[in-house]
């Protein structure tokens, strides 16, 4: 039977383009990640699809500012969301999430 070999990093590993190219990966993998991670965008399962119009917008778990935020959303961001708005804040698709109401704005189409 055949045995695979692992070597031991050394220095020399963390030298070079091979090593500046993998840690530049892990950090915008990271970057992502502390952004929301990969949204890949609303999918109009509710019929209400809303854009985010503020620079940034804060999601939380309850309607209200009681509570710190769960995420936040950027600018551009299209999300699925319902048609219950309370307090000023529209409830989101899925997980029972709300955001500001007055930062979303209906795309083309919506039904909200």
């Amino acid at each position: 039977m055949n045995k695979i070999k692992i070597k031991k990093p050394d220095s020399a590993t963390m030298r070079g383009w091979p090593f500046v190219l993998l840690a530049g990966a892990v950090l915008a993998l990271l970057a992502l990640l502390d952004r929301g991670g990969f949204s890949i965008g609303a999918t109009g399962v509710t019929g209400c699809v809303m854009r985010v119009d503020a620079a940034e917008l804060n999601v939380r778990s309850t309607p209200g500012t009681e509570l710190g935020p769960v995420r936040t959303l950027r600018q551009g961001n299209e999300v699925d969301a319902e048609r219950i708005v309370t307090g000023g804040f529209r409830k989101l698709a899925g997980d029972g999430e709300w955001a500001l109401d007055a930062s979303l704005t209906p795309t083309t189409g919506s039904n909200c």
